[in-house]
């Protein structure tokens, strides 16, 4: 752990998403090509300590991680109490 001291921090996250095609075609597909994300952090440390210390938690981030690189899904659909094949 760092020890850094952050005083203040606030985050907004957006992002862009799209969809295209039909629910009833069965031909759905959404996507998410931008992520924008706004730090604002108020600190005592130096810019060099607070740069290290973000590097750091985004390094850290399994949401990050998640996005960035591709993610197997491992799911099970019960309906009424068992298993549904999709």
């Amino acid at each position: 752990m760092l020890k850094v001291e952050l005083t203040k921090v606030r985050a907004h996250v957006s992002f862009n998403i799209e969809r295209r095609g039909s629910v009833l075609k069965g031909t759905v597909n959404a996507s998410i090509p931008k992520v924008i994300t706004r730090y604002e952090i108020e600190s005592p440390a130096s810019p060099e300590a607070v740069a290290n210390a973000v590097r750091q938690a985004r390094a850290g981030c399994f949401v990050r991680a998640a996005l960035i690189e591709p993610t197997v899904f491992e799911e099970t659909t019960l309906h009424n109490g068992r298993v549904l094949q999709i």
